[in-house]
């Protein structure tokens, strides 16, 4: 992968008439966000053909609420967090996300 070029993969479809389509595949994205700030941007990944996650901290959306004094939480639990939404990212899909947010 050259620099300026994000996709994983590029293949082929023939068409009619001896004609072959250049098709470049990119890994899935995962927004991380605390406020429905990123939605505009999912819609526009996702009507741009690509696989398009968006992450709720614990706390936040429909993910886990934690107790009034557990308000706040550690780097390490959002590093925890962001981690096991990757590895289901790479097991939902064979790829590699990229993490915007």
């Amino acid at each position: 992968m050259s620099s300026g070029q994000y996709y994983t993969d590029v293949f082929f479809v023939d068409s009619c008439e001896s004609v072959k389509i250049e098709v470049l595949h990119y890994p899935p994205t995962i927004i991380i966000s605390a406020t429905w700030a990123w939605d505009n941007f999912c819609r526009w990944f996702s009507n741009k053909g690509h696989d398009c996650y968006a992450m709720s901290f614990r706390g936040h959306g429909q993910s886990t609420k934690t107790p009034k004094k557990d308000k706040w939480w550690s780097l390490n639990d959002i590093t925890n967090d962001v981690s096991a939404v990757t590895d289901a990212i790479i097991a939902r899909t064979g790829d590699k996300p990229i993490l915007v947010g």
